[in-house]
């Protein structure tokens, strides 16, 4: 069991290579046809198409046939399999990896984890998890960024949110705004 194991990990180890990373994120903004990334990354066809069937292995793209009957038109294109993340921990006494399904609150803590400044990481995380119940009834969630000494989390939505939620830490609040004109980061959108 052991052994199977590892040869899955080491499938969605090789899914970091630079040829498949940059097809990845292309087909974050749209479903591509291999001939169109190949143009895209200036690769090969028979290149671009080695690295796809890898991707659909792993679990990490898909592609959909095209009913186009016309000369020189793509007849297949691959978009992202859905909302994955693989997760690599090396902390004391507990060292991990494994690819995992993101629900929307995973990818919003996710988003936040990436940003490069801990204390905001610190402030928003704390302060997400104290609206994380009316997240039904928030239609979007931006990250406006520092104003005014505080972090600034803007939303849409009929959610009834407390201007400001307190945290611990470098920032002592987070700033909540309803607003129609968001500016920044989309953490979500319904």
């Amino acid at each position: 069991m052991y052994i199977a194991t590892k040869v899955v990990e080491v499938e969605h180890e090789s899914l970091f290579t630079a040829t498949k990373w940059h097809i990845l994120k292309l087909l974050e903004e749209k479903p591509f046809a291999p001939i169109e990334l190949a143009e895209q990354l200036n690769s090969s066809l028979a290149n671009i198409s080695q690295q796809l069937r890898l991707l659909e292995v792993a679990g990490v793209i898909t592609s959909e046939r095209i009913s186009n009957r016309e000369k020189g038109q793509p007849r297949v294109r691959y978009k992202l399999a859905g909302d994955l993340s693989y997760m690599i921990a090396t902390t004391d006494k507990f060292v991990d990896k494994k690819l995992v399904h993101l629900t929307p609150r995973n990818k919003i803590v996710m988003q936040i984890w990436f940003l490069s400044n801990e204390d905001e990481r610190y402030a928003l995380e704390k302060a997400f998890w104290q609206i994380e119940e009316k997240l039904a009834h928030i239609q979007t969630l931006v990250y406006a960024g520092v104003k005014m000494g505080k972090p600034v989390l803007q939303y849409t939505g009929s959610a009834k949110l407390p201007a400001t939620i307190a945290t611990d830490g470098t920032f002592s609040s987070v700033t909540l705004q309803k607003t129609s004109k968001l500016e920044g980061h989309v953490l979500y959108a319904q």
